[in-house]
């Protein structure tokens, strides 16, 4: 059935036109830049939620699952083509279902192209050029945008479904006779907490970084902004207390908010202006960021040069005047910073001791044995290193015989994150009293 599009524009050099606009499919033929109305985002929005077949291995299914018969059309640089890669690769699938990769570099007339290159791969299943064309292929009076990842059916030469939440859950459990059974991210006793979070997480967190990178508007784009990344300080409460969303144990939802976090330092924070805080500012979000990535596996599916030629190709829909909200820095509030006040816990312990109102049960390492984390280690500019237990052992004897006008002053601090969860603290010290020094 054909689309009344009688009050849709078209943008074809009129300089009049919106300067948003959108690559769609309308009526089965692909435009490149439709300009982007409520009139035209509504059109989109029903047309375009026609896959949704499911492939099971129950006896007569529609769509039944085979080995070899099924195919992924995917994008490295996509978040939600990225978790079908993922299930892909740990449930052990990559010799029953096939997969083509699309080129990340979207801004092309044709949007989503299949390339020979370093990047992408060609279309293994009919040697088109464009994910349109799969989608003409499919149904060729399709209205609707054309998205990874797409599951196609070789068979019956169609598209099976284009929705990643629902191809995850096929690959999860309908091709387990192909792949490994024991793995399984949507188990039976977990499946209402699993649904509860996602109802909460994807529109949040997953699908937030697009609400305020596409947002239409500076009130729109405020608004979630701030849901963002409320919903990201909620989640790095629930991930310092346990190692993964719902406990011990990786679930479906670990994998949707997995490959939003792994893009978001990268491309969200700037592309999209998420930027009032970095992943890097979240310690426990981090922390579960590696764990997950170290899961064998999955650091080959994290391909970070796709995403940033992706998020930085003219991906449009991002308005140019919206003044982004962040970043949310205190320049004179460095202490805050958990590295740098152990450096300013540490001199301020010296400046008692020196000044003798320590008590004298404490005159001992005690109190900076507390004040210190394990891993604390000082590098002075000579290359000498001192690990916390170095600096305990020293501080006495290299302080109890300073002399009494003896005191040093603070300043220039500055804290620089470092890879491996480590910051690196740099100030200057000026001493009074000692030979050689002021």
């Amino acid at each position: 059935m054909a689309t009344d599009i009688s009050r849709c524009t078209f943008r074809h050099g009129d300089a009049s036109a919106p300067a948003r606009t959108i690559k769609a499919l309308v009526n089965g033929a692909w435009h490149d830049a439709l300009a982007e109305t409520a009139d035209v985002r509504q059109t989109l929005a029903n047309g375009g939620s026609g896959f949704r077949h499911r492939v099971s291995a129950a006896e007569g299914a529609e769509f039944p699952a085979e080995a070899g018969r099924y195919h992924l059309y995917v994008s490295y640089a996509c978040p939600w083509a990225h978790r079908t890669i993922i299930y892909r690769k740990l449930k052990r699938l990559e010799d029953a279902i096939s997969m083509s990769v699309l080129h990340p570099r979207w801004a092309g007339p044709g949007g989503w192209c299949f390339a020979d290159t370093p990047m992408s791969t060609v279309d293994h299943t009919g040697g088109r050029r464009y994910l349109y064309e799969v989608y003409q292929a499919a149904e060729p009076d399709y209205t609707g945008r054309v998205t990874v990842p797409v599951l196609w059916d070789r068979k019956k030469q169609t598209i099976v479904n284009n929705q990643s939440s629902e191809i995850i859950r096929m690959l999860n459990s309908a091709f387990d006779a192909w792949g490994d059974p024991s793995v399984d991210f949507y188990p039976a006793p977990l499946r209402k907490d699993i649904d509860a979070l996602n109802a909460w997480l994807i529109p949040n967190v997953c699908a937030g970084v697009y609400k305020a990178g596409f947002a239409a508007n500076q009130a729109a784009y405020d608004e979630a902004v701030q849901t963002l990344f409320e919903s990201l300080d909620e989640v790095e409460k629930r991930v310092a207390r346990q190692p993964y969303l719902l406990g011990r144990r990786i679930t479906e939802s670990d994998w949707h908010l997995f490959t939003t976090l792994c893009r978001f330092d990268a491309v969200y924070h700037g592309a999209l202006k998420c930027n009032l805080r970095r992943l890097i500012d979240y310690p426990a979000l981090c922390a579960y960021t590696r764990r997950l990535h170290r899961v064998a596996g999955v650091a080959k599916t994290v391909r970070v040069e796709h995403i940033k030629h992706h998020y930085h190709d003219g991906i449009g829909e991002i308005d140019p005047t919206i003044v982004p909200r962040g970043p949310a820095i205190d320049y004179a509030d460095l202490a805050e910073d958990r590295f740098l006040q152990e450096v300013l816990e540490l001199h301020a312990y010296l400046e008692d001791w020196l000044k003798g109102t320590v008590p004298d049960q404490e005159r001992g390492p005690a109190r900076l044995e507390q004040a210190l984390a394990d891993d604390f280690f000082v590098i002075h500019p000579n290359g000498t290193r001192e690990t916390k237990a170095d600096v305990v052992r020293n501080f006495a004897p290299a302080y109890g015989t300073k002399s009494g006008d003896y005191a040093l002053e603070i300043s220039d601090a500055s804290v620089r994150p470092l890879s491996g969860g480590l910051s690196l603290v740099t100030y200057r010290e000026t001493h009074r009293g000692e030979p050689g020094r002021t």
